[in-house]
């Protein structure tokens, strides 16, 4: 049996919710040793927004565990990621071009923060 269009944009998900809590956990590291006057903010703005991809990650892990799919870095090149998967029985794998990732995390994380609600 092949991959469902639910499977497949599941395994787009977890790869872009991966490589964007990553970046975000990189940038949350590199602010707390920044010294700027506004620092809080800058750190609430990216907490929140890493607690926005946990909670996406825990549903997608479910449903990645619930249909016995597997995804898994393979390769990267400099100009494309690979990546393989497993999915009931079945392998495949999947190139993706670096510089369309870059720009999927960052039109991702952008929107994150314009939807992170605000206290008043």
């Amino acid at each position: 049996m092949k991959l469902t269009t639910e499977d497949q944009r599941m395994i787009r998900l977890f790869i872009l919710l991966s490589i964007s809590r990553k970046a975000l956990e990189n940038d949350w590291a590199q602010l707390e040793k920044a010294s700027l006057r506004l620092q809080a903010p800058y750190l609430e703005l990216t907490r929140s927004t890493l607690d926005q991809i946990s909670k996406e990650m825990a549903i997608v892990k479910q449903y990645m565990f619930r249909h016995h799919l597997k995804v898994e870095t393979y390769k990267n090149d400099g100009l494309f990621t690979e990546y393989r998967y497993t999915c009931r029985g079945y392998e495949g794998s999947m190139k993706i071009l670096n510089s369309h990732l870059k720009s999927q995390v960052f039109d991702y994380i952008t929107s994150s923060f314009l939807t992170i609600k605000h206290p008043s």
